[in-house]
């Protein structure tokens, strides 16, 4: 699993500092880069007989039935290249379970650092109390902020103190013949903590560029980055790298298995194992792409300047590319400018460089919630080739998650090319269509709360002489309330 660039093709590269990778590639502080060390040299294939070369090179100076007695002999020995070929998986193999035990002590290293430096302080300071005599003291942030950005990440850690101890438990007893595909079998269970991890993920990064905006948090943080164990790591790169544990037990127990001979007594497990850790890696892929676009949008997010909405857990980035708006009245083109389609709004930059890095400089957006999508016409597009209309019915920015009701906008916007034109539309209609599902179920669900919160649960009939006293429940109708009586 490589934690970057699980997205379509038709994305292009992302803009500001490079999305951090959370593949076993790119990780921070002492996660080691896993590369298979070259083999040491093996011996060359010898045979039985020994050729013991002659004074004199001159083939006359031998008889004719020497060199056809030199010719007959067969230096080929198939025991001896069994034997090589062994010896070549057997220093394959332990390549890997040297990497194995190297990654695992690494890593969970990175876990131990978020506990120490940022967990563990943040729990505490968390739950003291808020007011003291003389006013009030701010928190860095509540225990509900806590459990938000952090998910279930206390149990991803002691899950991998047991698999480090269980690892280096065996090793202490390891030789050709060991075992250790019990072992493995006995980690699968425990991952299914990633499952968890992983569906917080988004509400994780959310979090975390929300209270970077709160200063008391952001101070903290900024103190806690200077700590020397971090060795420029960051909180937001140590959180992101659970997501790519699950792809390095797939690469490593799969090479494991596939060095290890058929003649092995491990042979049988340890395939068992290459099977199971396939399917865990092939169930969690989708919440790995999804890890990976909010990266990206997160990512976006933080070079964005001007921009008047902020992050939400929901979003998603669904297409970007160089679109230019076609200005219908002079019949001409504007400036080219970055187009970016998120999952509830598009939104055009234009990018600039500043200092170290590239920012993207706020200039609009276009609500998608009740447009409409079209190919426009040469003719209706001031002559222009592989125009796109969209008719925004909102209009106006959702900052606080708050949106303001306008008139609706008419944008024409200039593709490169039909191919580009079609896959423009299609996105767009597909955004627009789920955010309409999304937007009637909503009002469905609050037409439904309304009524139940207007009707009263039950009605108390009394009946005197004659009468009895009953119970019914409230019937509504067509909106309306109505009571037996």
């Amino acid at each position: 699993m490589s934690h970057s660039n699980h997205y379509s093709s038709e994305q292009t590269s992302s803009f500001g500092t490079s999305t951090q990778s959370t593949s076993s590639e790119s990780y921070p502080s002492d996660y080691a880069t896993f590369i298979n060390e070259p083999l040491p040299p093996v011996p060359g294939q010898l045979g039985n007989t020994k050729l013991i070369q002659p004074e004199t090179t001159n083939l006359q100076d031998f008889s004719d039935d020497a060199i056809a007695m030199i010719n007959t002999l067969n230096y080929d020995d198939p025991t001896d290249d069994g034997l090589i070929e062994s010896e070549i998986s057997h220093r394959k193999r332990e390549s890997f379970v040297n990497q194995l035990i190297t990654s695992e002590q690494a890593y969970l290293k990175s876990l131990e650092l978020v506990v120490s430096i940022f967990l563990n302080p943040l729990k505490k300071d968390s739950k003291q109390s808020s007011f003291n005599f003389l006013g009030s003291r701010k928190l860095v942030c509540t225990e509900r902020e806590l459990k938000w950005l952090f998910g279930n990440f206390e149990t991803i850690v002691q899950t991998h103190r047991s698999i480090l101890a269980s690892l280096e438990q065996r090793l202490r007893i390891w030789g050709p013949a060991q075992i250790i595909s019990d072992v493995f079998m006995s980690w699968f269970p425990s991952l299914e903590a990633y499952h968890g991890y992983l569906s917080n993920y988004a509400v994780a990064m959310t979090t975390y560029e929300r209270l970077m905006k709160y200063q008391p948090f952001k101070k903290f943080i900024d103190n806690a980055h200077k700590d020397r164990a971090l060795k420029g790591a960051t909180l937001l790169s140590l959180l992101q790298i659970p997501a790519g544990c699950i792809h390095r037990y797939e690469k490593l127990i799969t090479g494991i298995a596939n060095t290890t001979t058929i003649l092995h007594p491990d042979h049988r497990g340890l395939h068992h194992c290459k099977h199971e850790i396939t399917n865990i890696a092939s169930g969690i892929l989708p919440r790995v792409n999804d890890a990976d676009n909010v990266d990206q949008v997160l990512m976006i997010q933080q070079a964005l300047v001007g921009a008047p909405f902020g992050v939400k857990a929901q979003r998603r980035l669904i297409l970007q590319g160089q679109l230019a708006r076609v200005v219908m009245n002079s019949k001409s083109m504007g400036e080219e400018r970055t187009y970016i389609l998120f999952s509830d709004l598009l939104v055009f930059v234009r990018p600039k460089q500043e200092s170290q890095r590239t920012v993207l400089q706020y200039k609009g957006h276009i609500g998608l919630e009740q447009a409409r999508v079209r190919a426009l016409p040469n003719e209706d597009a001031a002559g222009q080739e592989y125009c796109i209309e969209i008719i925004s019915s909102y209009q106006g920015v959702d900052n606080l998650n708050s949106t303001y009701m306008g008139s609706s906008t008419t944008h024409v916007l200039h593709t490169h090319s039909l191919e580009e034109q079609q896959t423009w539309i299609r996105k767009l209609d597909k955004v627009i269509a789920r955010l309409d599902r999304d937007a009637s179920r909503s009002k469905a669900e609050a037409t439904r709360r309304r009524n139940e919160s207007r009707s009263p649960p039950q009605s108390l009939r009394r009946v005197g002489t004659g009468s009895k006293l009953s119970v019914t429940s409230s019937l509504s109708t067509s909106g309306s309330e109505r009571q037996t009586l």
